[in-house]
């Protein structure tokens, strides 16, 4: 340590104290992977526990005195009754600063340096730490003045006994904390922008200093630990695709799969399939042969890499990997009706008889024009309408009784004017329907879900309109539209009203939906009046699950809503955007006057459940004004977020409603 270099830089930085802390943590209580959010002083004051700083382990006891910089993994582990003070700061060269200024503060960062040590002389430390706590729970000015000159004392007596005893520091390795980070955080949003600022550097600098010592940038390094965990999962049978992206790091499935080919040179289920075969070659010597004596695999009703295949009736969590012989046996039926539809149409006609079966398609092609035609010359019969959508246009005349429907919020738009479909694809919640639909969605087959619809099992339903969505089916719309005339919305984006009115037009329910519409609008304009001054609480939306805890912004189903009616959001989520993914030094960005969260659990298991216990027990939460206020609700994800649709809307309205006490 250079403490000569440390002490200018010392007295030309400008320092702003960011928080004082006073932790007791019990016997056994643990801390894990805490992320430091800024640079920052540790000082016990009582007990002892096991530490770890980026990995480099030790034992701390009373008066023993750490410090590192920002983006510093601790881990604690309390052997005894441990009593601390954590004092974060930033410090910062001002402008202009001289070229000397910036060498010493790339090279000897005293800010982001890695030491501890027991102080000879620790009465004073105590005594300002102690002091320096008691002033900044106070919320005048003057105070937090006094915090900061409390700060340069504490400061200048610890320089003076590091000088006195000799301490060695040690210089954070940034290529290591970025890939600790990685490696912890990797079902998370990363960015390199948001590994510098985690490590409290510029972008440039991180990336050289990754690519000298790792020969690949940290996005590369970061896609392939995520695509290592991936494999992990796909060779269990347990896992939907969908969790399987979303379990390291992406919300779009077919996203994933993308990155995943090009990284490993074959798609997921290939792989999955591949890895099973692997396994099963050690008792089954047909996979190992390559003789026509070895019976091959039957190929599925399989294209563009898709494995349609999910279980009968919903029943269960939906697999990714399913073998079966009922969507075989459902693909030969169909073919065999088309094929028999085929022989028996125009059976009239004399060429068959006389072995003229050239004519066969020409015949029956001339019976279905003329069918046509005879229906448009009927009175009764609809004037044929263009449907323009996602993926061109879709002629349809007349309405549409055997609609297959392929989004949950397209789902509650057909039930809203009276359609029941002959199929959906089952809810994100429920068994398999949302508990506010489920009895208006009796008798109606699964056809799999948003993310990897059963083909085979729509075309058996023999349906007069299929309505999909392009972000969700886009790699299967040509086989759609091979089984019915196909609708696709564009987007599932917070507005859900844009895909309602197209859903209507393909339906033929257009004044129907108008009505609906005009009825919910209606309702929201009632309410804004009402609440007054209560549209004035800050209104914070939160997700946690497993792989991620997330802020909602204005452009999610519920954002939507609270714009509508005028009610205000915290800066963090006051963005025209979707969501953003949080790390644990983001909480403050989460607060609001009051949190509405939910909660992600995959069937059967509580990981989502923990997250939040893990979280809300971090005392960046504890000190939010949401927690210390009680205001942090539980609300129904199924209504406040995944649904999506007209009833979901109303029933989400009902509960702002009950909560702002609107009359």
């Amino acid at each position: 340590m250079k403490l000569n270099d440390h002490i200018i830089l010392w007295n030309h930085v400008f320092i702003r104290v960011m928080d004082v802390r006073h932790t007791i943590m019990e016997s056994g209580e643990e801390l894990h992977s805490y992320r430091l959010p800024a640079s920052a002083f540790i000082y016990i004051t009582r007990g002892s526990a096991r530490i770890r700083m980026d990995g480099a382990a030790g034992i701390v006891e009373r008066f023993h005195v750490l410090h590192g910089g920002k983006g510093l993994c601790l881990d604690i582990a309390v052997e005894e009754i441990l009593e601390f003070y954590l004092i974060l700061y930033k410090a910062v060269l001002p402008l202009p600063y001289r070229r000397e200024l910036l060498r010493i503060m790339e090279t000897e960062n005293p800010f982001h340096m890695q030491y501890g040590f027991s102080p000879q002389f620790p009465a004073s430390l105590s005594v300002k730490a102690e002091l320096m706590y008691k002033e900044w729970q106070r919320p005048d000015t003057l105070e937090k003045l006094h915090v900061k000159a409390l700060f340069y004392q504490f400061v200048y007596e610890l320089m003076e006994q590091l000088h006195q005893q000799g301490v060695c520091s040690v210089k954070p390795d940034l290529a290591e904390q970025a890939i600790r980070y990685m490696q912890e955080h990797y079902r998370e949003q990363v960015t390199l922008e948001s590994l510098a600022e985690l490590l409290d550097c510029n972008s440039r600098q991180l990336l050289r200093i990754f690519k000298s010592q790792k020969n690949t940038s940290p996005i590369d390094y970061l896609i392939h630990v995520r695509m290592n965990k991936a494999k992990e999962l796909l060779r269990s049978r347990a896992y939907t695709l969908k969790e399987i992206a979303e379990s390291v790091g992406y919300s779009d499935s077919y996203y994933f799969s993308r990155v995943f080919k090009k990284m490993v040179g074959v798609s997921p289920m290939s792989f999955k399939e591949n890895a099973h075969q692997t396994e099963g070659s050690r008792n089954n010597p047909s996979f190992l042969s390559g003789s026509p004596i070895a019976a091959k695999k039957l190929r599925r009703y399989i294209v563009n890499e898709y494995d349609n295949h999910y279980q009968y009736k919903g029943e269960g969590n939906t697999l990714m990997y399913r073998r079966s012989g009922i969507s075989m046996a459902a693909t030969l039926l169909f073919c065999f009706t088309l094929l028999l539809s085929a022989c028996t149409t125009g059976t009239n006609n004399s060429n068959t008889v006389n072995g003229n079966t050239a004519n066969t398609a020409n015949t029956a092609g001339s019976n279905a024009a003329a069918a046509a035609q005879a229906a448009a010359n009927t009175p009764e019969a609809e004037a044929p309408r263009v449907i323009k959508h996602a993926m061109g246009e879709e002629t349809l005349t007349g309405t549409p009784e055997r609609v297959v429907i392929l989004t949950n919020e397209g789902t509650e738009a057909l039930l809203t004017v009276g359609i029941k479909p002959i199929g959906a694809v089952q809810s994100w919640i429920g068994d398999p329907w949302y508990d506010h639909i489920k009895e208006d969605m009796q008798d109606v087959t699964v056809v799999g879900d948003e993310l990897q619809p059963n083909i085979e099992m729509i075309a058996s339903l023999k349906p007069d309109l299929i309505i999909g969505n392009k972000v969700r089916q886009e790699k299967i719309y040509e086989q759609l539209k091979q089984i019915a005339p196909t609708v696709f919305a564009e987007d599932l984006g917070g507005d859900w009203k844009v895909n309602f009115n197209l859903y209507m037009e393909a339906v033929n329910k257009k004044e129907e939906g108008e009505k609906a519409m005009a009825d919910f609008d209606k309702r929201v304009e009632d309410v804004k009046a009402k609440l007054g001054s209560k549209a004035d609480t800050k209104v914070s939306l939160v997700r946690f699950s497993a792989s991620q805890v997330r802020i909602y912004q204005k452009q999610t189903f519920a954002g939507v809503l609270l714009s509508q009616l005028g009610i205000a959001r915290p800066a963090s989520q006051d963005k025209d955007a979707f969501i953003e993914v949080m790390s644990k030094e983001r909480i403050p960005e989460m607060d609001g006057d009051v949190m509405f969260y939910f909660v992600t659990d995959s069937p059967g298991t509580t990981d989502g459940s923990k997250v939040v216990e893990e979280w809300m027990k971090d005392p960046l939460f504890k000190n939010l004004n949401v927690s210390k206020n009680n205001k942090v609700i539980q609300v129904d994800e199924a209504i406040w977020n995944t649904a999506g649709g007209y009833k979901a809307a109303n029933l989400l309205l009902d509960e702002l409603i009950e909560y702002f006490d609107v009359k």
